[in-house]
C-alpha cells in the first residue's frame, strides 16, 4: 500500500493491527498516529485508513484498540458507511462529530440492463414510465419484475404505474434513497394505487450503499 510521506500530514508511517481468534485472521485495521501536545499534555490523533472484520467481536476489538492508543485523544475515520456499526458501539454518538458527504454517484445508462442486473428485497411487478433527456433510449415504459433471486426489465406497452426520471432511478438503484421519499418531493408519481409502496419495498436493501475508495 502506498504511503508517501508527503501525504501523511505529520502522522506516522502507516501501521496495521490484526484481530485473530486461535490463529485465524478475523479482521484488520490500517491506521497512523499524528502526535500533538499542548499545555495540558498529549492530545494526538489516530487516523484510521480502513477497518474490516468478519464478525462483531473482532470489529469491536479493533475499534477498542484504536480508541485506547496511548498519547491520543481523538480518532478520525473517513469514508465509512452511513450505517457503520461503530455508531451503535459508542456510548454517545452525538459527541462523535459525524458528517455525511456524497462520494457515490450513479445514473443508469441502460435502464433495462441495469434494473435486470440487481436483486430486489421484495417481489415486484411494476411498469415504469421513465423520462431521460440525456440518454433518450431509456425513455418509455419498462416492466420490471423481480425478487431476491433475480429480475427482468423489458419494454412494454402496458399502462404505466410509476412515473419517474433516470435521476430518481439512479438514487433508488442501490437502495440508499427510497422511491417513497422522492415521491414526497414530487419527483416520483404513483399512477396505480399501491405501486409506490411495492416498488419502494423492493428497491430497499439491508446494507446502505458505500464507496470505501475515492475515484
Amino acid at each position: 500500500m502506498l504511503d508517501p510521506e508527503s501525504e501523511r500530514h505529520g502522522a506516522s508511517p502507516l501501521r496495521c493491527v490484526l484481530a485473530e481468534v486461535d490463529g485465524e485472521l478475523r479482521g484488520y485495521a490500517r491506521y497512523a498516529v499524528r502526535p500533538e501536545w499542548d499545555a495540558s499534555g498529549a492530545k494526538g490523533t489516530v487516523v484510521v485508513r480502513d477497518l474490516e472484520a468478519l464478525d462483531p467481536a473482532a470489529y469491536a476489538a479493533l475499534w477498542r484498540f484504536l480508541f485506547e492508543t496511548d498519547l491520543t485523544s481523538t480518532v478520525t475515520a473517513h469514508s465509512r458507511p452511513v450505517d457503520d456499526p461503530l455508531l451503535h458501539l459508542v456510548t454517545d454518538v452525538r459527541r462523535c462529530g459525524v458528517r455525511v458527504r456524497d462520494w457515490l454517484y450513479l445514473r443508469p445508462v441502460e435502464v433495462g440492463a441495469a434494473l435486470a442486473a440487481r436483486r430486489y428485497a421484495a417481489p415486484v411487478d411494476v411498469v415504469l414510465e421513465v423520462e431521460d433527456a440525456f440518454c433518450p433510449w431509456n425513455a418509455g415504459r419498462w416492466r420490471l419484475t423481480g425478487d431476491t433471486s433475480g429480475a427482468s426489465c423489458v419494454r412494454t406497452d402496458d399502462a404505466p404505474e410509476l412515473a419517474l426520471g433516470a435521476r430518481e432511478l439512479g438514487e433508488a438503484y442501490l437502495g440508499g434513497t427510497s422511491l417513497a421519499a422522492q415521491a414526497g418531493a414530487g419527483r416520483v408519481r404513483e399512477l396505480r394505487p399501491g405501486a409506490l409502496t411495492e416498488a419502494s419495498a423492493a428497491f430497499a436493501w439491508p446494507v446502505a450503499p458505500w464507496l470505501p475508495h475515492g475515484f
